[in-house]
């Protein structure tokens, strides 16, 4: 059996964010606070690691991806953070602005 020798190398690590992602990530939530901006984190997380697994970089993403994103989260049901206080003040900010909107 061969001896294993330890490595002393360093890999390169790619950053998660190009420098302008994270600025626009951060500059969005900063106009919110509270739980608005807990939700907004949350799905902002969601959404960041789903364009990661598919390899789409955040400022290519076009309707149709957002869109399928929405339709896989619809389809995996409420998670463990569903009745999280942020989640549900999110969820009832949606359904006043629904509420404002209908003719």
């Amino acid at each position: 059996m061969a001896a294993t020798i330890p490595s002393t190398a360093l890999v390169p690590v790619q950053p998660v964010f190009a420098e302008s992602e994270r600025l626009a990530l951060a500059g969005f939530l900063a106009g919110y606070r509270g739980l608005t901006r807990e939700a907004y984190t949350l799905d902002l997380r969601q959404f960041t690691s789903w364009c990661r697994a598919r390899s789409l970089p955040l400022f290519s993403v076009r309707r149709a991806d957002i869109e399928t994103f929405a339709r896989e989260m619809e389809a995996k049901g409420p998670g463990p953070r569903h009745g999280h206080p942020a989640a549900v003040h999110h969820r009832r900010v949606l359904q006043v602005r629904r509420r404002r909107r209908a003719p």
